[in-house]
């Protein structure tokens, strides 16, 4: 079975604020198989901590725009289409560009599966 969806939860965030809008969800498809969620982080901005399930494995893709990632201690440099392996377990925070710049926009995909 195929099935096209867009974000859900995207609508009225002001341009300079981080924003997580959820693409697939279990719930959505009625398979628990796999979640997905497009964040866009600003220019100068922080997000939250992203932190999954302890058995839960995803990856990060860049779709556009630069950053950083931060998990634990370490720094990783993202550009467009650079893709990111994050362990169970692993707690990650995006930070967006310097200022005057583009904002970053990330694809988070996750398996199996859960809470957005």
């Amino acid at each position: 079975m195929a099935l096209v969806g867009g974000p859900r939860d995207h609508r009225g965030h002001p341009p300079d604020e981080v924003e997580g809008a959820v693409l697939a969800d279990p719930s959505w498809i009625g398979a628990p198989a796999m979640a997905a969620r497009r964040w866009r982080v600003p220019p100068g901005a922080v997000g939250p901590e992203i932190a999954r399930g302890a058995d839960e494995e995803r990856f990060l893709f860049v779709v556009e725009g630069s950053g950083t990632a931060v998990v634990g201690a370490e720094r990783f440099p993202l550009s467009p289409e650079s893709v990111l392996w994050l362990e169970p377990g692993d707690r990650c925070r995006l930070e967006g560009p310097a200022a005057g710049s583009e904002p970053l926009e990330v694809l988070e995909a996750w398996a199996p599966g859960g809470d957005g």
